[in-house]
């Protein structure tokens, strides 16, 4: 516990109480970042970053305001700034309150020691090992980035939580030292100081070898394709965290609006959202307006169960929050996911592979989806064109398709899982009937 901090957020408050606010929340993140960048396989910049930010936010009845600022500060002008918001506001007839506080389940192995205290010369060391193991292809560009974050809100209504998490990230690139071929993207998250820096450089180096010999499809056709963990997050695990957020369902903006208990997608998908998974890379104790995180089941063997609420849209439905709010001290909070973990199958790559008769395995997408109407298009940056149960050779070429669709043609999931930054935990499936097209 910073006993400083804590003073300070107990004295924002009883100031904005005698300001005349009638509730009022303050949230303070102290953050030290200490990040690598390399360029072309050399050191760019090393730097170490200490910054503690805050953020104010009041009621005046049912009138809301927020403020923020870095500190050390000037809380009664801060302050006086989210109260002459608030005054302004018009007011919201759906306000309940602020949260009041509930007790708090522990949440384990979200703070490394080790990894908190890790000086930048070892971290430039770490970093090395991300140098390219094949003479024919370089690392372009490289971020590696170790964050320890305290963590502290407290509120009038008596909420007074706080915690520490570290985490460390790294996003890599590499292209052909000759040659054309697009470069191979990667990254990995942990709460740990537990990546393999060697590991991830050899394998996403070896993307860019197999691209330099990818040919373009012929013709186009309808095949099954197998989306990697990475590709799952970007096209599937966005449009489901979007589909299952509650302030999507209350602008009726969710594919999945009005159909709780409904069958949603395959029977093959159970979907959760859990803020207390030991080492997840966005668990925490509570969520950034104080409210405790909790396993919530989204979806069961394909059915809709669960949507995700801060304690705003919780009022709203009628319902308790999930413990969903998120954002950081300097943002309002709004409902995020914490963990969104789609549960593994029994099957690994390799098998799924062998169960294609004519499709794709794709591991690098350029393009997005739009989480509203789930339709994706992209280039197949880094694909292998698969017939009778065998990669034939890596490919180019182009795909669209829906991503709620898709999901309903979900035959396999692999076992293995991969997390990303925001949280997302996907795994290797297998779409029916994609749209493939060369290009």
């Amino acid at each position: 516990m910073n006993d400083d901090l804590v003073r300070y957020g107990e004295k924002v408050i009883s100031l904005c109480t005698s300001m005349g606010a009638t509730e009022c929340e303050c949230c303070i993140e102290e953050r030290i970042e200490k990040t690598i960048l390399m360029e072309k396989e050399e050191i760019k910049s090393e730097r170490e970053k200490h910054e503690t930010t805050m953020g104010i936010r009041l009621l005046k009845g049912k009138k809301k305001g927020f403020s923020s600022s870095t500190l050390p500060g000037d809380a009664e002008k801060i302050a006086n700034y989210a109260l002459n918001c608030a005054v302004h506001a018009e007011d919201d007839e759906h306000w309940n309150q602020l949260p009041s506080p509930q007790p708090v389940a522990p949440v384990q192995d979200i703070y490394d020691p080790e990894l908190a205290d890790i000086a930048l010369d070892q971290l430039i060391d770490r970093s090395s090992l991300l140098v390219s193991p094949y003479p024919d292809v370089f690392l372009d560009t490289a971020k590696v980035t170790v964050s320890t974050v305290y963590f502290y809100i407290i509120n009038s209504q008596g909420v007074d939580y706080d915690y520490t998490a570290t985490k460390w990230y790294i996003f890599v690139s590499y292209l052909p030292r000759k040659g054309t071929a697009y470069s191979a993207l990667d990254y990995a998250v942990s709460r740990h100081m537990d990546i393999d820096c060697g590991h991830l450089a050899e394998m996403t180096a070896r993307e860019v070898r197999n691209s330099l010999k990818a040919t373009q499809l012929k013709d186009s056709f309808k095949g099954d394709v197998i989306f990697s963990e990475n590709v799952c997050s970007q096209i599937f695990m966005n449009s489901l965290a979007a589909a299952a957020n509650a302030e999507n369902f209350r602008h009726q903006m969710s594919a999945f609006e009005g159909k709780m208990g409904e069958q949603v997608v395959s029977p093959n998908i159970t979907l959760t959202d859990n803020g207390l998974i030991p080492k997840g890379v966005c668990s925490s104790p509570v969520d950034r307006e104080g409210t405790p995180c909790e396993k919530t089941p989204v979806i069961a063997k394909g059915i809709l169960e669960n949507i995700l609420h801060d304690s705003y849209t919780a009022s709203l439905f009628d319902t308790k929050s999930t413990g969903n709010a998120v954002g950081s001290a300097m943002t309002p909070p709004v409902v995020g996911i914490s963990n969104l973990v789609l549960f593994p199958g029994s099957h690994s790559t390799e098998d799924i592979i062998e169960s294609v008769k004519k499709g794709l395995y794709i591991k690098g997408l350029s393009g997005g989806t739009d989480v509203t109407t789930g339709n994706f298009s992209g280039v197949v940056h880094h694909g292998y064109y698969i017939e009778n149960g065998e990669i034939k050779f890596p490919v180019h070429c182009l795909i669209s398709g829906n991503s709620f669709s898709s999901l309903h043609t979900i035959n396999y999931l692999g076992k293995e899982q991969k997390a990303n930054l925001e949280g997302m935990y996907a795994v290797p499936i297998l779409v029916e009937g994609i749209s493939i097209i060369p290009g």
